[in-house]
């Protein structure tokens, strides 16, 4: 049987396989670079483009409680589709075949602490998470998929765009070889729909990137914190 990657051997590993996201950032960057283009404003116009760079303050405060509260509500979302796909696939495929798929899936799930760790170490550890996940994971992610390919692709057809972008972001969870063939059929669409949303996020957003990474950042804080927090 082939098994999924496991990045979260630890959560020292953890941090490592996260950081080294920052090559969605990279890559971009030294493609710019070898078309000659100015890195400094593609950078910052990937992220917040020129119509809303002027945007006061309070808008930038009102962009991350929205972040926040749409990261919240991918959260319960996310539950509600994974449910759906499961109880869908099991009906269709069997439970094993389910099993199989889930125990495919890329492990990003630290091992629990020792039952003697010290409340102050889960504590570092929860914040730390947090910063990791939003300066590696949310950020790099949403710079590559939605302020790079995203809006590569929307030059040609929103639509197309989308759709494009979104399939990049759900293969890069669960491309097959890395994950078994199980683990795709099952958990395709999980990503996929995940890719759409932030998508349409960051066009409601007209291309700024604020309040999609926010979200992004969120959401994978949320099961973050959840994992942690029990053992304080």
């Amino acid at each position: 049987m082939l098994m999924g990657l496991d990045v979260a051997t630890s959560a020292v590993t953890f941090f490592i396989f996260s950081a080294a996201e920052l090559i969605f950032i990279a890559i971009p960057m030294i493609v710019f670079k070898l078309q000659k283009k100015d890195l400094k404003y593609e950078f910052r116009h990937r992220i917040i483009p020129n119509e809303m760079l002027h945007r006061n303050f309070w808008f930038r405060v009102v962009d991350i409680i929205m972040g926040i509260f749409i990261g919240v509500f991918f959260y319960y979302f996310g539950g509600v589709l994974a449910f759906t796909i499961k109880k869908v696939v099991i009906e269709t495929k069997g439970e094993e075949f389910y099993d199989t798929a889930s125990e495919g899936s890329v492990n990003t799930t630290p091992p629990p602490p020792p039952s003697d760790t010290d409340p102050l170490l889960i504590w570092t550890l929860i914040i730390v998470g947090v910063i990791v996940i939003f300066v590696t994971v949310a950020f790099a992610e949403e710079f590559c998929f939605r302020g790079v390919l995203l809006k590569e692709f929307n030059h040609k057809n929103k639509v197309f765009g989308v759709i494009l972008s979104s399939t990049l972001f759900m293969l890069f969870h669960v491309f097959p070889r890395i994950v078994p063939w199980s683990t795709f059929v099952t958990f395709w669409l999980y990503y996929f729909v995940f890719g759409v949303l932030l998508s349409l996020v960051t066009i409601f957003q007209k291309g700024d990137l604020i309040v999609s990474i926010v979200a992004h950042g969120t959401f994978n804080s949320i099961i973050w914190i959840f994992m942690y927090i029990r053992y304080l």
